[in-house]
């Protein structure tokens, strides 16, 4: 080998390690602490992750809420199968400013999208369907569309790569010792973080609270609380915990 090319080398060595130090802080540091609004990207893509019964949708109706006070944005809920009875009773508890629709062609410009996993098609296992081809058009122009996507799930493997592949915020609700073993393997480091912060939080009220987010665009870790939306109600949790159970029962 030419000295030339040992030093090249020996560059490239260096550059790997310094990139392997970078993760390993990002990794091992306390999280900032911020206010959720402060830590949302718009337009951009979120993943909301997490246990069930952690308070995932009760997070993004709360963020579509900050959205629209602060810049009057509306909001799309993405709802799965349900027939139009279930989807006006929905429309009847949400916002006139959220519109309750099983339609991508019903996403506005400049909006906030609640997309959650209960929907299926943006499943792993349907990655080469149509409805995926669609969803990852949807993705690559999000930003010129001015929208803020936020997608709901237990844990990455059950999304789409090419979900996982476009998001700028991962924010966690407090996830089981299960999620970070059956995480893809590029997430399962960060949801073992995830799994150790809200185990260091003391208290059933605090830890539903609390949120652990990653920026991945400066790759650095924050944590924050968040709270419900005013017009959450035990009734519509309850509803999208049954149209969740419903679909999953479609595989």
């Amino acid at each position: 080998m030419t000295v030339k090319k040992q030093n090249q080398a020996n560059k490239l060595k260096k550059y790997r390690q310094q990139k392997a130090e970078e993760y390993a802080r990002a990794i091992l540091s306390i999280p900032q602490k911020a206010n959720l609004y402060s830590l949302i990207p718009y337009p951009g893509v979120v993943m909301v992750m997490g246990d069930i019964r952690t308070g995932k949708t009760g997070l993004a109706h709360e963020i579509a809420d900050e959205m629209h006070r602060r810049r009057n944005l509306p909001a799309i809920l993405h709802m799965p199968r349900i027939d139009d009875k279930l989807r006006r009773a929905i429309q009847r508890i949400v916002p006139r400013w959220m519109i309750v629709t099983t339609k991508r062609s019903q996403w506005k410009d400049r909006a906030i999208v609640i997309y959650d996993e209960a929907a299926q098609s943006a499943h792993a296992r349907r990655s080469q369907s149509g409805d995926a081809v669609e969803l990852d058009d949807l993705l690559a122009i999000a930003g010129q569309r001015e929208q803020l996507i936020l997608f709901i799930s237990h844990y990455s493997r059950k999304l789409d790569l090419n979900v996982c592949a476009a998001v700028h915020r991962i924010i966690w609700k407090r996830p089981t010792y299960a999620h970070q073993l059956w995480e893809r393997d590029e997430m399962a480091d960060f949801t073992s973080k995830a799994y150790d912060f809200f185990k260091g939080i003391k208290g059933e009220i605090a830890q539903k609270k609390a949120c652990l987010v990653l920026d991945m665009e400066d790759f650095g870790f924050f944590q924050c609380n968040n709270k419900l939306p005013p017009w959450w109600t035990d009734r519509l949790s309850r509803i999208f915990k049954e149209i969740q159970i419903h679909n999953t029962s479609w595989g």
